[in-house]
């Protein structure tokens, strides 16, 4: 079966709006993360600073997962 390249256009466009439904998600997700850093009450500027690198660890973890998902499915 051949793919003329209509089909090919549709799918690429499907592809591209699940994509950013996912990056949506993505961003999302990590919005509400850092929203609740902001309406924490800190007693003062290093507590912030520790929330806040404890949630830029988080996403490090989640990126380091992800990066080595894609090497294993390469």
């Amino acid at each position: 079966m051949e793919i003329n390249e209509k089909m090919l256009r549709e799918l690429r466009k499907k592809f591209d709006v699940e994509m950013n439904k996912k990056e949506i998600e993505i961003l999302d997700h990590w919005k509400q993360e850092i929203e609740s850093v902001y309406r924490k009450k800190y007693d003062n500027l290093a507590a912030v600073q520790t929330e806040m690198k404890r949630v830029i660890e988080r996403m490090a973890n989640r990126i380091s997962i992800l990066t080595k998902m894609v090497r294993e499915e390469s």
